[in-house]
């Protein structure tokens, strides 16, 4: 069983970017002409969504002692992800991915029905 948090904050959102994406070197970039821009690292992203998202679960290591990540800071929890196998690192990213992606249709729709009228007022 998996506890999550319902939203992200604006800094935990923060810090998922920051943890997905790979570091640009300015440097060299602007040295070699390139286009300056993001870029996701596909390795971490997975990885920085479920350490923004995951409170606690009922995970244990292979010798089933508890994986404890409760009120852990983020390496406590990236340890302990480690430690499970693959297919359930998978099982726990979908579930984690799918919660986001319902999280963020609600808060579209949400939106939507707040503001009322489809088209804007005169002004």
């Amino acid at each position: 069983m998996l506890t999550v948090k319902k939203y992200l904050t604006a800094g935990e959102f923060r810090e998922l970017v920051r943890a997905a994406t790979k570091p640009v070197r300015l440097d060299q970039a602007i040295a070699s002409g390139k286009d300056v821009g993001l870029e996701i690292d596909p390795t971490e992203s997975g990885l920085a969504m479920i350490v923004a998202y995951l409170l606690d679960w009922t995970f244990t290591d292979f010798d089933g002692r508890p994986l404890v990540i409760k009120d852990q800071p983020p390496g406590v929890v990236r340890a302990a992800l480690d430690q499970i196998d693959a297919d359930s690192y998978l099982e726990v990213q979908r579930a984690i991915q799918e919660h986001d992606k319902s999280m963020r249709a609600f808060v579209a729709a949400e939106k939507k029905m707040m503001s009322g009228e489809s088209t804007p007022a005169p002004t």
